[in-house]
């Protein structure tokens, strides 16, 4: 009789991280806590080599992979460039250009709405204290606007405020992306006006109200409400779901 998989059978060997790959985890470890902002030239190669104390190769090609990411840019007869802090970045945008509107404001809308259960969850006193703040100085802009434009910026930071109360880095720099490639294409620029702008701001007051007081359950009706106000200017979501 054939006896069934053993332990040993099902459980895989570790697979242990090249030496350019832990020398790549490290360089991009670096950039991320911001010792090398984005526009900043990374020390040389020979520098490389004698502060981390590996052969020349294994630098060009931990540096080679982070170039494929996007994460540095090499300029001939001048060194290597940090043009992002994240290797999601350029993959993100790329792969949202390619999506239509439809599915990018589904994506986004299911991410937005497990935030502001978090923030909810999440919030403290002093978290609430400047969301309150930040709805006095931005409120107004998003409720006087006459334009997408001009009320862009006051979306962008209400979205921030809100997302980096879950504490959660990778759903952070996720909705981050695909927000900046949504927003960066207003999907309603002729369509905006003061009228949509004071609906939508009393939308995002209850949002507030719900994530201050702690109720997640409420903070995501109210992340759906809000997101509802905006979906019918939108011209092409065809049957997105929010």
């Amino acid at each position: 009789m054939r006896k069934g998989p053993t332990v040993i059978d099902v459980v895989k060997p570790t697979r242990v991280a090249t030496l350019s790959q832990q020398v790549a985890d490290e360089l991009q470890a670096r950039i991320v806590a911001g010792d090398w902002p984005v526009g900043h030239k990374i020390p040389t190669e020979p520098e490389l080599v004698q502060a981390l104390g590996v052969s020349r190769s294994t630098v060009r090609e931990a540096v080679r992979s982070l170039i494929h990411v996007r994460m540095l840019e090499a300029r001939p007869g001048d060194g290597t460039y940090v043009c992002s802090a994240s290797p999601l970045k350029f993959p993100m945008q790329d792969r949202i250009s390619h999506a239509s509107l439809r599915e990018a404001i589904e994506v986004r809308a299911m991410l937005q709405q497990r935030i502001a259960r978090l923030a909810a969850a999440r919030c403290t006193p002093a978290d609430a204290e400047r969301l309150r703040e930040l709805l006095t100085t931005a409120g107004p802009q998003l409720a006087n606007a006459q334009s997408y434009d001009e009320c862009a910026p006051a979306i962008m930071a209400f979205n921030t405020a809100i997302s980096d109360l879950t504490g959660n880095r990778l759903l952070v720099e996720l909705d981050n992306h695909v927000t900046t490639a949504t927003v960066a294409k207003p999907p309603f620029p002729d369509h905006w006006s003061p009228e949509i702008g004071a609906r939508v701001l009393g939308r995002l007051t209850d949002l507030i109200d719900a994530i201050c007081a702690g109720n997640p359950d409420e903070a995501e009706q109210s992340m759906r409400r809000a997101q509802r106000e905006i979906l019918p200017l939108v011209a092409d979501t065809g049957d997105a779901q929010m």
